[in-house]
């Protein structure tokens, strides 16, 4: 009994030393105290970025403000999704007025967030200031996210934003040095830092090792019934100017999700192509 009590004892100090030798993962702290709202926000980005399910994220957003309708930052994001432009101009006019609420480094994302609102709606409005407020909020998100992600190395969606700003900024090549040295060894697998991987890979044109990337992504998420893996390949195929097998993959991520933007734009373009050749 006793030979058995010791096992014990240094098996649970093990355990407890274990887990205090693990760094603590920081995230960023929320105003929202209800936690049904952080549970769809944060489920909302996971549908967007790794799943590129972006009518189950409005779903989930949706959700998140029923649950608190003061939360500026879910708002920000609903306004993003939302395809009525009558809506999201109501959103970006309560963010505008109610965001000195809000501080600290959630301030810093509703900035940015709320600029690409701004963004969104003189684009649709065809304005000619879009060009410019286009590049007003890269500005932002690159200064506000660049602070965060540094602060905060586990907030992966964050970390997945400021590289394609960076990407939109300085190209494929420096965007693609930073997703290398900013991913942990757990994110390395994350379903969007693998794809958009995959896809700045094939910006510079080594084919073979984006393809690998986006097949790993595939095999990954087999079983999940998601747009994702097929418009990253058909992203891949268009840019090798192989329009037959892009439109294949294009074709069955719009057929999964209609509202996969990705793959509805390429979907667009290859449709084009392919109809000028006949």
């Amino acid at each position: 009994m006793l030979k058995n009590k010791t096992i014990l004892f240094v098996m649970l100090s093990f355990m407890i030393l274990s887990c205090d030798s693990q760094p603590d993962v920081k995230m960023v702290n929320y105003s929202t105290t209800v936690d049904s709202t952080l549970h769809y926000y944060k489920y909302g980005w996971k549908q967007i970025m790794d799943f590129g399910d972006y009518a189950g994220a409005e779903v989930s957003y949706r959700k998140a403000l029923e649950h608190d309708s003061t939360f500026l930052v879910g708002k920000s994001v609903l306004a993003r999704l939302t395809l009525d432009l009558e809506e999201r101009l109501a959103l970006y006019k309560t963010i505008e007025e109610e965001k000195h609420t809000v501080t600290g480094e959630e301030r810093l994302i509703l900035d940015v967030y709320s600029a690409l609102t701004k963004y969104t709606n003189l684009r649709d409005q065809k304005s000619p200031e879009t060009k410019s407020a286009l590049q007003d909020a890269f500005d932002i998100g690159e200064k506000n996210f660049r602070k965060i992600v540094h602060t905060y190395p586990d907030e992966v969606y964050l970390k997945s934003e400021y590289i394609e700003i960076l990407h939109s900024k300085y190209g494929a090549a420096q965007s693609l040095d930073s997703l290398k040295k900013l991913s942990t060894i757990d994110q390395q697998t994350n379903p969007f830092l693998l794809g958009f991987k995959a896809i700045l890979t094939a910006e510079t044109k080594n084919y073979e090792e984006a393809l690998k990337y986006a097949l790993q992504l595939k095999e990954q998420m087999m079983t999940m019934g998601v747009a994702k893996p097929d418009a990253i390949l058909a992203d891949i195929y268009f840019k090798m100017e192989d329009y037959t097998k892009a439109k294949v993959h294009a074709d069955n991520a719009f057929t999964i999700d209609p509202r996969n933007l990705d793959a509805s734009r390429l979907k667009e373009k290859i449709d084009k192509i392919l109809e000028v050749d006949k």
